[in-house]
Parts: structure tokens; C-alpha cells; sequence
């Protein structure tokens, strides 16, 4: 074999490697920066080294979910008219190059997760003495409460692969859980409370992302979709266009009460961000509605060039409002009604 093939089918085997890893999906453990952000943390340079580390452990632990999945699912696989070009059922990569694979990705996340910056987070259980409630307040380091939700988001991951994904809108729940978890790793490990509003609004938009990959999938696959998931039995699509108009309803209930109730005395931000946040729903509600594909490859919603505007500015605002607050009032001459 000459130096050409030799190249040739190193070059395959990499973009099989990597393409088994799917790295497109990683967009998902952003939501490890946001308790940095939303918690005044992110001018501080000191915690951005295990926010990055931590980015990467997840990105790995997701990789891992993806490998085992592959593994169980490689017979269903192929007969799946995309997922059959995968590198498992396709048999660019064996099961034991599979298996060595996600043992390596399992010694890295561990060997990782020791390199992070030690911290603490104090975790509080409550303690039942005689007739008085006592609160005992344990300390842990960081690390291991990081390491713990990283063990959440795992078990979740098995869970849903092994039993969840067969039961109507309980694999939709999983898969949410699974995106608030990444968002709970990255507020436990620079030690800063986790908002209940952080877990509803990662929850509502994972529900809505994941509602509309379902209906995608389903339009793509039609009639045989069951054969490729049990689950697609019971979803149709007047349902899951239902459960999709129902929680996009929800989630921007849950955005307006979040403004009003953290944001109340910036007036300015909250006249912008509101249409703002109306119109990227309503968009990302259109997108998925007029094309399959983007519903499908959530990843694409960042490609819409409307999205990535009002996103961007919105991303201005919340920078503005929490980092400087009524900055933007106070441009314009509007009085501080708590002064």
C-alpha cells in the first residue's frame, strides 16, 4: 500500500472517529457558561479556567452517551435510512474500536474532572431532631458536586436509551433534563446558587427543541417510522403540532414573569428583550413548520441569520442589565422608581 492510501484511509478513519463523537451536538454544553453569566461572574477571569474545562468534560460525556447509544442501537441502525451511514452500522469502525474508544473518553473524563480548580459548594440537608427541625450544612468541593451532576446527566443519558425513549413524551422529559443538568454543572462548580429560573427556561426550550425534532423525524421517516423507534406509534403529527404550540405558549409566559420578576426596574430592557424573545420563538416556530430538516438539527437554528440578530441583541441587553444595571434607563431619562 502506498503513501497516498495510507493517507487516504487515515483520513477516513479520523472523519469516522470524529464523526462518531458528533461534535455538531456540543452546542448543547453552552449552558455550562450560563450560571457563570447570569451570576455576575463573567468579568472574573478565575473561573473561566474550570468553565472551560468543564465545557470540555461534558462535551466528552456526550460523546460517551453518543458511542453507547451506537452500540446498542448499531442492528436498528441499519435499516434507518441516514443513521445507516454512520460509522457503527456502516463498519468504517468496529465494536471494539468502539469499545476502546469510549473507554478512552471515560479515562479522560475522570483525568479531567481532577484538573479542575478546587472550590467548595455547600449543600444543605435538613435534619430531623426530637421536635425541632435542624438544618445540617455540609460542605463538598466543587468538583464533586460537579462530578455528581456529571453523573446525573450519564444516568439520564442510559435511562432514556434503555427505557424512556419507548414511552410517549417521557423521552421528550429525558432529553430535557438532560440539557438542565448541563446548566446545573456549570453553577455548582464556580459555587453560585442555581436559579429555579435557570431550570425552567432550560427545561421549556429543551422541551421545544426536542418536540420539534420529533415532529420532524417524523415527517421524514412517514409511515415506517415506528420501525425505527417504538415511541413514533403514539406521536402524530396533530399531536406533537399541539404539544409544540403548547409549550412555546409556555415558555414565553415563563420569559415574561422572569423579566418582570428579576429585571422589574429596567424598563427599557424589558420593552426590547420582550418582542424580541416573541419574535425568535415565533421564528424558530416558522423555520421548523416550513422545513423538517431545521427541526430535526436544532444546530441550524444558529445558522438563521434573523435568529443570530435578535439573538445577538438580546445577548446585549441581558449583559447591560445585569452587569450594568439601568444603564439603559438612564440613557434615556428614565427615573429609578426606587430612589
Amino acid at each position: 500500500m502506498d503513501s497516498e492510501s495510507l493517507d487516504y484511509t487515515l483520513t477516513t478513519r479520523v472523519k469516522a472517529i470524529i464523526s462518531l463523537m458528533r461534535p455538531h451536538q456540543y452546542y448543547k454544553n453552552v449552558l455550562v457558561f450560563f450560571g457563570l453569566f447570569f451570576s455576575k461572574n463573567m468579568l472574573r477571569m478565575d473561573l473561566w479556567l474550570p468553565i472551560i474545562v468543564a465545557f470540555i468534560i461534558l462535551c466528552l460525556v456526550s460523546s460517551l452517551n453518543y458511542f453507547i447509544n451506537d452500540l446498542r442501537d448499531i442492528e436498528r441502525d441499519k435499516l434507518h435510512p441516514e443513521k445507516k451511514t454512520r460509522p457503527l452500522p456502516s463498519g468504517k469502525i468496529s465494536i471494539i474500536e468502539a469499545l476502546l474508544l469510549a473507554f478512552f473518553l471515560f479515562i479522560s473524563v475522570i483525568l479531567l474532572t481532577f484538573l479542575i480548580p478546587i472550590n467548595t459548594t455547600e449543600i444543605y440537608f435538613l435534619n430531623y431532631t426530637s421536635d425541632i427541625l435542624e438544618v445540617a450544612n455540609i460542605t463538598i468541593p466543587s468538583k464533586t458536586a460537579f462530578f455528581l451532576v456529571l453523573g446525573g446527566l450519564f444516568v439520564t443519558s442510559q435511562v432514556y436509551s434503555l427505557l424512556l425513549k419507548k414511552i410517549v413524551f417521557a423521552d421528550i422529559i429525558a432529553i430535557s433534563v438532560n440539557y438542565v443538568w448541563r446548566a446545573i454543572a456549570g453553577a455548582v462548580l464556580i459555587n453560585v446558587s442555581v436559579s429555579p429560573w435557570l431550570i425552567i427556561l432550560c427545561f421549556t426550550t429543551a422541551m421545544l427543541l426536542s418536540i420539534a425534532k420529533r415532529k420532524g423525524d417524523l415527517a421524514v421517516l412517514g409511515e415506517n417510522a415506528h420501525l425505527h423507534k417504538e415511541v413514533f406509534q403514539m406521536y402524530s403529527s396533530e399531536l406533537l403540532n399541539q404539544s409544540l404550540a403548547t409549550i412555546a405558549a409556555i415558555e414565553l409566559i415563563a420569559v415574561f414573569i422572569y423579566l418582570v420578576e428579576r429585571h422589574k426596574y429596567e424598563t427599557v430592557f424589558i420593552v426590547l428583550a420582550l418582542p424580541l424573545f416573541s419574535f425568535i420563538i415565533f421564528r424558530y416556530l416558522f423555520l421548523v413548520s416550513s422545513d423538517s430538516a431545521t427541526s430535526r438539527r436544532a444546530e441550524r437554528i444558529f445558522l438563521d441569520k434573523q435568529i443570530i440578530l435578535a439573538g445577538t441583541i438580546i445577548g446585549i441587553l441581558f449583559f447591560l442589565a445585569i452587569y450594568y444595571p439601568n444603564f439603559l434607563d438612564n440613557l434615556i431619562g428614565i427615573p429609578d422608581p426606587r430612589l
